[in-house]
């Protein structure tokens, strides 16, 4: 078998030749959703490509801040796979020596940890991001991840007795079932609004591709719902139809079935790079409409950037974080993100900001009333 070595430079002269065509126009990088905050973004990793510069390639960490939601090939002119490049570089990386970086480490680690049972450990997780060199920035994030860490054993809440019309089949991930408040929120959320909540009981972390597209989930039937978008995704990916489990709330607001209520007047909604943005900004807004709430998206670019993802806990907040942090404490509203690892990256930057800023998992924020006990309290109201 010929070395690591020149393999990866047979591999990078391929990738050069898929790259000929780029001229450097840097759309890659402006569509990317942390392109700013990136020293080797998309546009440098084609242009290291193309000059072959195969050693830079192998110690590139920003590869693995990608989170493959690919708007950089999609935003290409020239028709290049920069997404697609991207995944090369890493997976040359991967068996070689090369980069070593809070998202690959946790990444490997996670995979590891998949294959061997059907959920992360977070807390054996972060010990073993420690012992290679990697500490979560700030004390109160330490303690934070190792409290829910300790708390990670959720009881599910006995199966409800519907008939096949009621029952929501539900699929937490990971996320949810590490985190008990925003597990108990999700389901207290999806309850009030009259939804019947079960789970297949083969449901394992959804091994999102960031980890290793190695790890997958087991094929399911039906739609599933879903509040994680790393799972929307990797599930859509294995064939599984998903649906949103907020984008079902919306709609049976919208058809009056209950009403919508928010813990404040505005927000500043956070969409980062995992969900599809317009999509999930316009339910967000829908459901703000509904809610009788206000979010606040006077610079739309805020509320599209990137967490952190994998590593955010590990190398910090991100620049576009950073601005979004300060602009919603400018303005005294809570942040509400419908991504737990957003939520907690987000929650990173505030205390790194020092900013008196709440940020809420999407549940955490709104409430559902049925539509019959909010007319029965308007009755007694007036009756009174």
């Amino acid at each position: 078998m010929a070395p690591v070595a020149e393999q990866s430079r047979a591999a990078v002269e391929a990738l050069a030749e898929r790259c000929r065509s780029c001229y450097q126009c840097g759309r890659c990088r402006s569509a990317c959703p942390q392109g700013l905050d990136l020293a080797d973004g998309p546009r440098a990793v084609v242009r290291l490509a193309i000059a072959q510069d195969t050693e830079r390639l192998l110690a590139c960490e920003d590869v693995w801040r990608c989170s493959e939601c690919g708007a950089c090939t999609e935003a290409c002119p020239m028709g290049v796979d920069v997404a697609g490049v991207l995944a090369e570089v890493r997976a040359m990386q991967r068996a070689g020596d090369g980069a070593r970086c809070p998202e690959r480490t946790g990444a490997d680690l996670a995979a590891h940890q998949l294959k061997r049972r059907p959920t992360l450990n977070s807390l054996t997780l972060g010990l073993r991001m420690a012992v290679r060199g990697f500490l979560p920035r700030g004390r109160l994030t330490t303690m934070s991840l190792g409290a829910r860490a300790l708390r990670a054993q959720v009881r599910r809440p006995s199966r409800p007795v519907a008939s096949a019309d009621d029952l929501k089949v539900f699929y937490p991930g990971c996320a949810l079932r590490m985190d008990r408040e925003a597990y108990a929120a999700t389901r207290t959320l999806a309850i009030g609004s009259g939804m019947r909540l079960a789970e297949p009981d083969e449901a394992r972390c959804c091994g999102h591709p960031a980890r290793d597209p190695a790890v997958a989930p087991p094929p399911f039937t039906g739609t599933m719902l879903t509040a994680c978008p790393a799972c929307e995704r990797t599930l859509a990916a294995a064939g599984t139809p998903t649906a949103p489990v907020w984008g079902v709330l919306v709609e049976r607001a919208r058809r009056g079935e209950y009403q919508l209520e928010a813990r404040s007047a505005r927000f500043v909604p956070y969409v980062g790079c995992l969900s599809d943005r317009d999509a999930t900004l316009a339910v967000m807004a829908e459901a703000a409409e509904l809610a009788g709430t206000e979010p606040l998206l006077a610079h739309s670019s805020l509320h599209a950037t990137c967490c952190g993802a994998l590593g955010g806990a590990y190398r910090g907040p991100t620049r576009g974080v950073t601005e979004l942090v300060r602009f919603a404490a400018e303005r005294h509203a809570p942040i509400v993100t419908p991504c737990l690892l957003c939520r907690d990256n987000v929650r990173l930057a505030a205390r790194h900001e020092r900013a008196d800023v709440d940020v809420h998992f999407w549940p955490e924020f709104f409430r559902a009333t049925p539509a019959a006990a909010v007319g029965a309290s308007r009755e007694a109201e007036e009756r009174a």
